[in-house]
């Protein structure tokens, strides 16, 4: 059931990328951003296939969570395995198993842009693995089309 601030979109998820946050196939509560979004870290981001991310179908609907806001920076890892933001460790007891990241990267997020990552991050395709597309793998804060509202444990 939908009402005037959630909608409820139909993920359909063809790989396992956000587990166990969110499992394939699951119907989740959206609040659809219209355009007015002001983009949190850590936020679990509905968003249409960013141009240039090959191996994905165009314009599908992707789920990914909010790792990095314009004008901060991601970097991975330290010495623990775990992302830094803007310098510090970011605490992630969502992810499905650690290190944050088997790929090192180390990313400024541009204006208007997000770095976007999922929480089963060794089988994900996310902003990491589209270095070269256009953005440098962020996507726009434009083509998010919701947040999702995720039950609070």
């Amino acid at each position: 059931m939908a009402d005037s601030v959630f909608g409820t979109f139909k993920i359909s998820v063809s790989s396992k990328s956000m587990e166990p946050t969110i499992m394939q196939g699951a119907r989740l509560p959206v609040r659809r951003t219209d355009g007015d979004y002001s983009p949190r870290l850590g936020d679990v981001v509905v968003y249409r296939t960013p141009q240039g991310w090959t191996g994905i179908t165009p314009d599908v609907l992707l789920v990914s969570r909010v790792i990095g806001v314009p004008g901060s920076t991601v970097k991975c890892c330290d010495p623990a395995g775990r992302l830094q933001v803007d310098g510090k460790a970011l605490d992630e007891p969502y992810l499905a198993a650690p290190p944050a990241s088997h790929r090192r990267f180390d990313v400024q997020v541009p204006p208007g842009r997000l770095w976007v990552m999922s929480d089963n991050r060794h089988i994900a395709l996310d902003s990491r693995a589209y270095p070269t597309a256009p953005g440098g793998g962020t996507i726009s804060v434009s083509d998010v089309n919701g947040v999702v509202k995720l039950a609070r444990p």
